[in-house]
Parts: C-alpha cells; sequence; structure tokens
C-alpha cells in the first residue's frame, strides 16, 4: 500500500500537513473526509528505487513466478524460495538483484517493499498483486495469477511476431528492391530517352522526376522511416493531446484499428479479473487498469469509471458512452456487476479475446501479402509503362 504526503484544511479552514497510507487518492480523500478534513494536494512518496540496467526477460520472470509458487505452495519460507531461484538463475544481474531482495526480506522488510525497488525489473502490476496478497496470506495463489498472465502475454507476442515475420521480410524486400529501381535501372533509360530527344508524356516526367530524386537523396528515404518513429515518440511523450488523438487514430485505422482495440480491451479484461480475484478494491483495480491497457481513450474511459463507482454508480454507465467499447462486452459486464460475477464476466470476455485475437491477426496477414504484391505489380507496371510509352512513339514515327 503507497504512501502518501497530503495536505488538507478542517472546518476551521485551518491547513495540516501530514503522511499516511491509502490504496489510492481516493481512498485517501474518503478516510479524511471521515475525519473531517478536505484534502487539498496528495503527493505519493518516493521509494529507495535502485538504478539497474539488468535485462530480465519475460520468460525469466514466468519461471520466477512459477519456482515461487510451486516452493511458496510446498511450505517453504519466502527467503529460501529466493534463494533457491537465485542458485537456479544463470542470469548474474537477476542473481544481484534477487539476492538483495533476500536481503532485504532478511532485514525485515516487505516482499512487495523489496521488489518495488527495481520497478524495472519487476512490473508495477506484479508489484500491486504481490501487495495484495501479502495482506491476504496468499501469495502462492498470486504467482500463479502472474505466471497465467505472463504466459499469456508471451504466447500473443509470439503469435503477433510468427505471423507478421513473412509479410514484413517481403515488405523490406519490395522496399529494397523499389529503391534499387528507381536508382540505377530508371537513370539508365533516362539517359536513352534524353539522347534521342523524344517528346516525353507526364506519366514519364514524373517517373523520371522520382528517380531523379531518389538518386539524390536516396539516403533520407533509408533514414525517414527511423527519424519519423523517434520524431512521433517525442512528440508523444511531450504533447498529451497529441498523445491521445494518436492513440484515438490506432483505433480508427483500416484493418489494424480493430487488432489494437481488442489487444486494448484484452489486456483490461485479463488485468481486472486478475486483480479482482486477487482481492484487491474495485476502485485500486480501475486506477491499476489504467496504466496497462495501452490506449489514452481507454485509459480516460477507465478513469471515469473510476469516478463514477466512487459515487456509487457502475462501470458500464461509463463505458456505455465510449464507442470503443463493443455491445457484447458492456452486456456480459453488466451481467456480472448485477450479479456480483464481475470477476468471471471479465474471464469469459477475455478467454474470448484470446481465441478471438490470433485469428483475426493471422487474417490481416492473410490479407496483407496479396497487397504487398498489388502494390509492387502497380509500380513496377507504372515505370514500364512510363519508360515504354516514349520509346513505342519513337518507333512508330519511324515507321
Amino acid at each position: 500500500m503507497p504512501e502518501y504526503n497530503y495536505k488538507a484544511v478542517d472546518q476551521n479552514g485551518k491547513q495540516h500537513s501530514a503522511s499516511c497510507y491509502a490504496l489510492d487518492e481516493t481512498s485517501l480523500e474518503g478516510e479524511l473526509k471521515e475525519k473531517g478534513y478536505w484534502l487539498i494536494d496528495a503527493t505519493k512518496t518516493k521509494k529507495n528505487r535502485k538504478n539497474t540496467k539488468v535485462k530480465v526477460t519475460r520468460p525469466m520472470l514466468i519461471e520466477f513466478c512459477i519456482s515461487m509458487s510451486a516452493m511458496l505452495g510446498s511450505g517453504i519460507g519466502i527467503v529460501e524460495a529466493i534463494q533457491s531461484v537465485l542458485e537456479e538463475s544463470d542470469n548474474e544481474g537477476f542473481q544481484t538483484v534477487l539476492r538483495d531482495i533476500a536481503d532485504n526480506i532478511t532485514a525485515g522488510n516487505t516482499l512487495v517493499s523489496a521488489l518495488e525497488q527495481y520497478p524495472s525489473v519487476f512490473p508495477e502490476q506484479m508489484c500491486n498483486l504481490i501487495n495484495a496478497a501479502e495482506y491476504s496470506g496468499n501469495l502462492v495463489e498470486a504467482f500463479k495469477e502472474i505466471s497465467d498472465y505472463l504466459q499469456w502475454t508471451e504466447s500473443l507476442v509470439k503469435d503477433v511476431k510468427q505471423v507478421s515475420l513473412y509479410p514484413t521480410i517481403v515488405l523490406i524486400v519490395v522496399g529494397i528492391f523499389i529503391l534499387v529501381l528507381f536508382t540505377f535501372v530508371v537513370p539508365k533509360f533516362t539517359e536513352l530517352l534524353m539522347s534521342v530527344n523524344v517528346p516525353l508524356p507526364l506519366i514519364t516526367q514524373v517517373v523520371i522526376g522520382i528517380s531523379d530524386t531518389v538518386q539524390a537523396y536516396w539516403y533520407l528515404f533509408l533514414l525517414m522511416p527511423f527519424c519519423l518513429f523517434k520524431c512521433s515518440q517525442f512528440c508523444i511523450r511531450r504533447f498529451s493531446h497529441l498523445a491521445l488523438f494518436a492513440d484515438r487514430v490506432k483505433l480508427k485505422l483500416p484493418i489494424f484499428g480493430e487488432v489494437i482495440k481488442m489487444l486494448c480491451l484484452s489486456r483490461f479484461t485479463h488485468n481486472m479479473a486478475i486483480l479482482t480475484r486477487s482481492g484487491i478494491p474495485i476502485l485500486q483495480s480501475l486506477s491499476l487498469c489504467r496504466n496497462l491497457v495501452g490506449n489514452r481513450v481507454i485509459s480516460d474511459a477507465i478513469l471515469e469509471a473510476q469516478s463514477a463507482v466512487n459515487q456509487g454508480r457502475t462501470m458500464t454507465e461509463v463505458f456505455k458512452s465510449y464507442a470503443v467499447f463493443p455491445p457484447t462486452l458492456l452486456r456480459m459486464m453488466v451481467i456480472g456487476e448485477e450479479t456480483g460475477s464481475l470477476e468471471r464476466s471479465l474471464n469469459h470476455i477475455s478467454d474470448r479475446y484470446d481465441d478471438e485475437i490470433p485469428r483475426k491477426i493471422k487474417k490481416i496477414m492473410g490479407i496483407m501479402e496479396p497487397m504487398i504484391m498489388v502494390m509492387l505489380i502497380g509500380i513496377v507496371g507504372t515505370v514500364v509503362v512510363a519508360i515504354f510509352m516514349p520509346l513505342m512513339s519513337l518507333m512508330g514515327s519511324v515507321g
């Protein structure tokens, strides 16, 4: 549970400053109101976080969680379990992290406080689940939940990489071919056409112009994708309104927008189900899910839903006003909220996305392959027509 430094005023308008533990700012505000105070400002206490360049892969975290769940379930203590994982690991950096965590726990700190010192190794969601599990005394189930979620994420990433590998290679090869075509092939024909002094049709002039540009600035065409990517990343990080606009555009992209939306909603339902099942209050679960969905449009909807739940309303009342949430998902969530089985409904939704997302991705990649080939044929055909039109005109005048 995080610690907050806060400023508040009492009924007489007198200002008070102090610190206390709370699930989140909403919970803190509620606790202070019960005592007759009104919250002015609150900041989370900065913990002693250690900067580490340890490269910890997802499979390493999965193995760590599986081992911890098995050993804790068999009655082995936390420190002994961590030391066992440490001895089995072949990554020196991860061994150093685990050794420090074991030392922290031995010194009297909690497991979650030790893990939170390494935010680049242990994600926030993992720390919050373990935090809740330490209070409920159910660490075994928490580590199992985390390993299941990480395995699902790893499987999804592998599926995406596998189905996108061939189209990506084809697209790169096509890009190189087009660059070579306009840099070396077209200029040779341009010299021939100029030497015979034949009138050039508009399409030929356009192709020659493109060829001259590519030949003069070919290095810019190679650097442009990288520069655009880095520039967009900087702008998104620097300007929040641009980040929101970019995320809104992503959801409306043809072909890919539907998959992006499904991935974000899948993250939301997966994480929400895990958090609620682990005993974390719904307000804190919503707060955590905001940072896990990967899209600001959906994140804003979750923030509004968090405020609605705090006022005694339901999440689905807010989600209905956002077109990004499909009717089927909303109906299942309504049933879950009305029957008190929200976790079960979220699990059903996430299971459906687990089946649907890989099929959707494979379908899209299957469409992309012929599209790339059609694009290549179109470009080559245009160049051929542009070159042979003046040659045919020359042959006709000679004949």
